[in-house]
C-alpha cells in the first residue's frame, strides 16, 4: 500500500501515533546499554579505558530527548514505506535505525566503531535481506548478487577514500572501522543502492565539516577577542605577569594543537555513514524513484 493511502487508514494512525512512545523507549533503552556496555568496546585494540569510559558515558536528559523524536520520525517514515504485510522488516529497520543512532553517538564522542555495533548491523541486514527474498516481495534487492555486490562496493569505497587521504595529507583519512561498517551496510543497500548511500554520506559529511570548520573559526575568534581585552586591561599594572602568563598560554596551545592533531589522524566519517544510511531506509522509495527518474533523462 502506497504510504500516503496507508497515513488515512485507522492502523496507518495507530502505528504513527504509536511511533513516539516506541522510539522514546527504546532510546532510553540503547542509553542504558551503551552507558553498561564494556568500555573496552569503545577503545581501540592497543588502548586502555579512560576514567571517562569508565563513568557514565551518555545522559538521555541531554542528547536523548532529542534523539528520541528524531527516532519518531524515523520510525513514522519507515512504517509509511513498510507498511500493511511488512511488519517484520519494519520492526527489524526500526531496530537498525536505533544501532545506527548508537554508532553515531559513539564515533562522535569517542571516534570509535564498536565491531559489536556492526556485525549486529551486519547480521540484522543479512536477516532482513534473506525474508525479503524468501517472501518474494523483492524490495531491496531483486537478485542474489546484489547484497554482495554492495558489501564489496561499500568496503572497497571506504577503502579508496583512505587510499587518497594517504597520498593526499600523508596520514589515514579515517579508521578501518568505517570499512566494516560501510560493508555491513552495503549488504542492505545492495546495488545500485549503495551507491546513492555513498552520495548522500559525501553530501551529509561536506555539510557536517563546513559548519564545524564555521563554529571552531567563530569560537576560536571569540577566545581570542577575549583573552585581547583581558590583555589589554591587565597591560599597564601586570606587565611581567601578563609576559609569563602568555608564555604559559602559548606553551599550552602549542600543546593542544599537538594533541588535536594526534586526534585528527583519522576522520570522524564513521556519523555520516550511519546517518546517510538512516536517511536512505526512511526515504527509501523517495530516493530510488528520484534516481530512476534521473537516468531515464540519459
Amino acid at each position: 500500500m502506497r504510504s500516503f493511502e496507508y497515513l488515512v487508514t485507522t492502523e496507518g494512525l495507530i502505528w504513527i501515533i504509536a511511533c513516539l512512545p516506541i522510539a522514546f523507549l527504546l532510546i532510553f533503552v540503547s542509553y542504558l546499554l551503551f552507558n553498561r556496555f564494556p568500555a573496552k568496546w569503545y577503545c581501540d585494540y592497543d588502548e586502555e579505558p579512560s576514567e571517562e569510559l569508565l563513568g557514565k558515558r551518555v545522559s538521555y536528559k541531554g542528547s536523548g530527548i532529542i534523539i528520541s523524536i528524531i527516532t519518531a520520525v524515523c520510525f513514522a517514515a519507515c512504517r509509511l514505506q513498510y507498511n500493511k504485510g511488512f511488519d517484520i522488516l519494519f520492526i527489524s529497520l526500526s531496530i537498525a535505525v536505533v544501532i545506527l543512532l548508537m554508532i553515531t553517538v559513539s564515533d562522535f564522542k569517542y571516534t570509535i566503531i564498536p565491531d559489536q555495533f556492526t556485525a549486529a548491523l551486519a547480521v540484522l541486514f543479512l536477516l532482513i535481506v534473506i525474508y525479503d527474498r524468501l517472501r518474494g516481495y523483492d524490495i531491496f534487492s531483486s537478485e542474489w548478487w546484489q547484497p554482495i555486490a554492495g558489501a564489496a562496493i561499500g568496503g572497497a569505497a571506504m577503502l579508496l577514500i583512505n587510499a587518497l587521504g594517504v597520498i593526499i595529507y600523508k596520514k589515514e583519512g579515517m579508521g578501518f572501522g568505517d570499512v566494516k561498517l560501510f560493508a555491513a551496510i552495503g549488504i542492505f543497500t545492495g546495488f545500485p543502492g549503495t551507491i546513492y548511500t555513498i552520495l548522500i554520506s559525501l553530501v551529509t559529511a561536506t555539510v557536517g565539516f563546513i559548519v564545524t570548520l564555521i563554529v571552531r573559526f567563530a569560537v576560536s575568534k571569540k577566545k581570542t577577542d577575549v583573552d585581547d581585552a583581558e590583555g589589554d586591561d591587565d597591560k599597564e599594572d601586570h606587565d611581567d605577569i601578563n609576559n609569563a602568563d602568555e608564555t604559559a598560554e602559548l606553551s599550552e596551545a602549542h600543546e593542544a594543537d599537538g594533541a588535536e592533531a594526534s586526534r585528527g589522524q583519522y576522520l570522524a566519517f564513521g556519523p555520516y555513514i550511519a546517518i546517510s544510511t538512516v536517511i536512505y531506509i526512511c526515504l527509501y522509495d523517495l530516493i530510488n524513484s528520484a534516481a530512476s527518474w534521473y537516468l531515464n533523462l540519459f
